[in-house]
């Protein structure tokens, strides 16, 4: 909004000062002679002109008429005397050219001036070309007004039309959301004037569409993975029913038991993915020395099947990280490295530019290609993983954490071992 906002302004403004100083321009380039005088100017000369001559001619020694010829034929403005009886007007501007001893008139032909000359019971006349000024000004300011704010309007729809087609991008887009098509989303552009509120719109619909798309994984998965146990527990009760032996009884009850911690185990994975959402999360960012920290964690997993061993390297190494998840990370990444290993893990650390890999590898068949993208999703397990203990969450787990920590996840074949590599890249702090 802040960029919509110094936009308007910078245009309203811009345009205000352009379009005054190119209309000034025009204005001044449309009076080629600024010399001559302005009909006002001329008008107000014209009177005391007037005037003077009316004092000169109003004299019965004075001939008039000699001066008046020389006067036609060398000035634009016409002069002429005479009588007062036939000078007819109606009776308020008589009241007023007897009072005043002069009167300004208007016609088709242009403005004439008239002055009462008592002593003679005349009347002298000027005839002029002139036009009203105030009329003539009056149409060209309109003129100019006009185009100043026709100009204004037009500046301001060449700025706001593409605010207007990505305003209504963004109603379409979340009309169309709103109506269940869940994978819309708005093209952001660099000069967009509301970039923000589309980047909030994708994300916004981003979260949303995983929400969804979580439900539903958990939703099947649920139906699916608690089928088997409640249908063990079912046949399991039944059994206890109809037996009157005691071992068997014992027996039943043991694998009723494992089935409970079959359920139990699972809903905890439900739970603890649930949990993983970045809304609800604050992370406890802290700089780590890695090199420290991945010794003292695998220090803590020494129950592994397999041997670890850990190929660091010698500088210091820190991280701006949360050592909670990440080490949720590096659990999940060990325990599959364990169930789909078959003697051994490596745990590598490599500096790359500005990131660090930290990469889990093991000996075991390694995963597809054409699975690497699908065993990340929640509930999703590989074909090795068809008859080993779990519920396929682990890296998804791994994935949801990445995601808002800023970790990516990659999983590569191991060079050295032959099995899979998972690894994730961590910023180096500096």
């Amino acid at each position: 909004m802040k960029k919509l906002i110094i936009s308007l302004v910078l245009v309203v403004l811009t345009s205000i000062v352009s379009l005054g100083w190119s209309i000034s321009e025009f204005a001044s380039l449309t009076d080629p002679r600024p010399d001559i005088p302005t009909t006002k100017e001329q008008l107000t000369a014209l009177k005391l002109v007037g005037r003077s001559l009316a004092q000169s001619l109003d004299d019965d020694n004075v001939d008039p008429a000699h001066f008046i010829d020389n006067w036609n034929q060398q000035n634009q403005e016409q002069l002429s005397l005479i009588d007062e009886k036939i000078f007819i007007l109606p009776p308020s501007l008589t009241m007023q050219f007897k009072r005043d001893a002069a009167l300004l008139l208007e016609s088709d032909e242009g403005i004439s001036l008239h002055y009462r000359l008592p002593l003679t019971s005349q009347v002298l006349n000027i005839k002029t070309q002139l036009v009203s000024p105030e009329e003539t000004n009056f149409s060209w300011n309109r003129i100019y007004t006009m185009l100043f704010y026709v100009g204004v309007v037009l500046i301001l729809l060449v700025w706001v039309s593409p605010l207007i087609r990505q305003l209504m991008h963004l109603s379409k887009a979340t009309k169309a959301f709103g109506m269940g098509q869940l994978q819309q989303r708005i093209k952001v552009s660099k000069t967009s004037y509301i970039g923000a509120i589309e980047t909030e719109f994708n994300r916004m619909a981003d979260r949303i569409q995983q929400l969804v798309d979580d439900n539903k994984l958990l939703s099947r998965a649920v139906s699916h993975d608690l089928k088997t146990p409640i249908a063990r527990l079912r046949f399991g009760i039944e059994a206890l029913e109809e037996t009157q032996n005691e071992q068997l009884r014992i027996k039943y009850f043991q694998r009723l038991n494992r089935d409970l911690d079959t359920m139990e185990e699972l809903v905890s994975t439900l739970l603890s993915y649930a949990r993983l959402d970045e809304a609800n999360i604050k992370p406890d960012l802290q700089v780590i020395e890695l090199n420290s920290w991945l010794k003292q964690k695998l220090a803590d997993h020494s129950n592994i099947a397999y041997p670890i061993e850990y190929l660091g390297i010698e500088q210091t190494i820190k991280v701006n990280s949360d050592p909670k998840y990440l080490s949720m990370q590096l659990a999940n990444l060990l325990s599959n490295a364990e169930r789909f290993g078959r003697s051994q893990i490596i745990v590598r650390v490599e500096v790359e530019q500005y990131r660090v890999w930290l990469h889990v590898e093991d000996d075991g068949q390694g995963i597809d290609n054409d699975e690497i993208e699908q065993i990340v999703k929640p509930f999703v397990r590989g074909q090795q993983s068809r008859d080993n203990a779990g519920h396929g969450m682990g890296l998804a787990i791994v994935k949801r954490i990445g995601s808002w920590m800023g970790t990516e996840f990659v999983i590569t074949r191991s060079s050295a071992l032959g099995g899979a590599r998972m690894s994730l890249s961590i910023k180096l702090e500096n």
